[in-house]
């Protein structure tokens, strides 16, 4: 693949399984034993454990939307940086719905393989998102 091609893969993987919930999509772009390295503690191995984790984040958010800021490419490596948006209208985390709008930074480095993402490492900001989720004091 070309870097143009890959940049595009990501940018439709992004679009496609994350802003549209085809969670189906993620083996057009994660390798069969795909392996996610994150900050949120969430085990994740494969294209259909990814949709899973992506169906939980979305019922948490049903308005989730993505925004990528910065695709570049190094060798084998793709680095996306991305900011989402949403509203909290589900359980997550262990935090019970707020009902308040959210938006959280992050960094995901893909280690690519054969035209696939076989590696995923996302640090994310997740220090701010548990405080927007924080219930205020009634």
């Amino acid at each position: 693949m070309s870097d143009d091609e890959v940049r595009a893969a990501a940018r439709r993987f992004f679009e496609e399984v994350w802003n549209e919930g085809n969670v189906g999509e993620a083996e057009a772009f994660l390798a069969p034993g795909f392996v996610s390295h994150n900050t949120l503690d969430v085990r994740i191995v494969g294209p259909s454990e990814y949709g899973e984790a992506v169906t939980a984040y979305r019922a948490a958010f049903p308005d989730f939307h993505t925004t990528l800021e910065d695709v570049l490419l190094d060798g084998d490596r793709v680095v996306v940086r991305g900011t989402d948006r949403g509203t909290h209208r589900g359980d997550f985390m262990g935090f019970p719905a707020t009902g308040r709008e959210v938006t959280t930074t992050w960094i995901e480095i893909f280690r690519m393989e054969d035209g696939k993402a076989a590696e995923g490492w996302l640090e994310s900001d997740s220090a701010t998102l548990r405080s927007q989720l924080i219930a205020e004091p009634g």
